[in-house]
């Protein structure tokens, strides 16, 4: 007979259930049994739905450790999952206190965060300006999160203008040079002569306009910055303020305006119809328009520019501003087989340098040298660029003679096809290396005469019954200012060196053709044509010369 089944031993069921404790933790408890049925997560968050317990925070690192345990193990267990919290939120307010933020996280079956909070939280925080609508704020509430949300913004203050000052002379504007891709001033549209009347308005002056004041987020007045009532240069020569309009500066001579950053001056001008032995050499403080020629052996000096109409011969040139000479440079030449070399005709100047063609002449330029047609058998030198021949056209040649310039030289052809010797250079300021080689030279003296002090001064201390008329305090005293000097031009010698250092940047541009015979040079780096190349480009690279077409 079967024995009776006690309540005792009737089979357990195992179970899973979900609580919320005082503390408002969700915990899930497990007692085991039989009838264990396999979890995942997604049927955990089906049984938290089924007992209304899904819009409470749940942490999905327990809620996979929750699975682990209840599939793996056959102890009870309660394990904390989640929790149910309150809406939060923070207001961060910018260091300028320009701008406040608000980052808000939603409630999981808690208190949602509400807009009495908030307008709490800004009273706090002393923000009163600048901040969004009700309605949009109500919107933010709605949607129960935000980050970094823009919620009061303040209103800088405006600066009003400056004083500002108008040139009345639209072509002074437009003899500034252009700056090209390769950040190289393009001084070929510099060869027109302008000249003003007495009388002529200069520039105009608008006066300084009043800014508008601002305010921050917390209700701060921001006051702008004052504007600059800047008046007109002083000491305008050649020009004055309009006696009844004192914005307006007028001319008081017939001459060239000069364009500053706050006013105009204006250079006297003189006009000659051309210089030659009847009219002497000329020498003025300003600027000289010379209608025609000038001849062979005579000189001319303006302390600003000088436009030549028609041709220089062998004459000498020197400008404080530029030098246009609308024909070209003939100097003297004498020949040595199959090569010339100039002897009389130098042009200098502080600005830029142009004509249509020059041939056995100097030139010497503070910025630029550009010439229309040809370049034969003459000494070029540049701070900035040499340009021979325009951009496409079929002239643009150098031949013979050198061109030196420290960042660019570019001509349509280089050379000639009887191999002339032409020398080309970029990369080193021709003046600075020039310096350099006197500096050098001087140290050199000063270190052999330095030499010759030490070695008086080592006898003198060996002998010193030959110390007579105080020789060797005389000798310390020199060898104490030779070594100042050294050590002074040491330094000149280094600064100079670093002013050197753009030969990566420099090229030379031959549009066309090199010929034989021909010499380039980028630093102290040589390169020599033994074939005819054509288009070709030179630079500098990792200390090399490197070209392409």
């Amino acid at each position: 007979m079967d024995e009776a089944t006690t309540p005792n031993e009737t089979a357990r069921k195992a179970t899973l259930t979900f609580t919320l404790n005082e503390d408002n933790k969700l915990l899930a408890v497990y007692e085991q049994g039989d009838g264990k049925v396999m979890l995942d997560t997604a049927a955990v968050s089906e049984m938290l739905s089924q007992q209304n317990l899904s819009d409470l925070f749940v942490d999905e690192q327990a809620l996979s450790r929750l699975v682990q345990l209840h599939n793996n193990t056959s102890a009870n267990f309660i394990l904390e999952i989640g929790e149910r919290r309150d809406g939060e939120f923070i207001i961060k307010v910018a260091d300028d206190k320009m701008s406040a933020r608000l980052t808000m996280t939603p409630a999981y079956g808690g208190a949602p965060v509400t807009f009495e909070q908030i307008r709490q939280s800004l009273k706090e925080k002393g923000i009163v300006s600048g901040l969004i609508t009700s309605a949009e704020l109500d919107a933010l509430l709605k949607a129960g999160q935000a980050t970094d949300y823009l919620i009061a913004q303040g209103r800088p203050a405006v600066p009003g203008l400056d004083a500002q000052f108008h040139s009345l002379i639209p072509e002074i504007q437009e003899r500034r040079p252009q700056i090209n891709k390769h950040g190289i001033a393009d001084f070929r549209d510099l060869g027109q002569l302008i000249l003003v009347k007495q009388g002529d308005p200069l520039m105009r002056r608008t006066l300084p306009t009043e800014g508008k004041k601002g305010e921050n987020i917390l209700g701060q007045v921001l006051t702008p910055r004052p504007s600059q009532n800047t008046p007109f240069t002083s000491d305008l020569k050649g020009a004055m303020l309009d006696p009844d309009d004192r914005e307006l500066l007028r001319a008081t001579i017939v001459g060239q305006p000069l364009l500053f950053p706050n006013g105009v001056m204006v250079s006297p001008t003189i006009t000659v119809p051309q210089v030659n032995i009847e009219t002497g050499n000329l020498s003025f403080d300003g600027t000289i328009n010379i209608l025609g020629d000038v001849m062979d052996g005579m000189k001319v000096y303006a302390s600003e520019d000088i436009f030549i109409g028609g041709t220089v011969e062998a004459a000498e040139i020197e400008a404080g501003g530029n030098i246009s000479i609308k024909g070209g440079v003939i100097g003297s030449s004498v020949s040595t087989g199959s090569s010339a070399t100039s002897v009389g005709g130098k042009i200098s100047c502080k600005g830029s340098v142009s004509a249509r063609f020059a041939k056995y002449v100097s030139i010497d330029a503070g910025t630029s040298i550009i010439i229309e047609e040809y370049s034969m058998n003459n000494h070029l030198t540049a701070i900035n660029q040499i340009l021979v021949g325009k951009p496409g056209g079929k002239t643009g040649l150098i031949s013979g003679g050198t061109a030196s310039a420290m960042m660019l030289v570019q001509a349509t052809s280089v050379g000639s096809a009887a191999g002339i010797k032409t020398y080309i250079q970029a990369g080193i300021n021709p003046h600075t290396q020039e310096q350099l080689n006197t500096i050098e030279q001087e140290i050199e003296e000063n270190e052999k005469k330095q030499d010759d002090i030490n070695k008086i001064i080592a006898f003198v201390e060996n002998n010193p019954e030959r110390d007579k008329n105080g020789l060797l305090d005389k000798a310390l005293r020199t060898l104490e200012k030779l070594t100042a000097e050294i050590a002074q031009r040491q330094a000149d010698r280094e600064s100079l060196l670093s002013e050197m250092s753009f030969a990566e940047y420099a090229k030379v541009v031959v549009d066309q053709t090199i010929h034989t015979g021909v010499e380039i040079r980028i630093g102290n780096q040589p390169w020599r044509a033994n074939e005819e190349r054509g288009k070709t480009s030179f630079r500098l690279i990792d200390g090399k010369i490197s070209f392409g077409s």
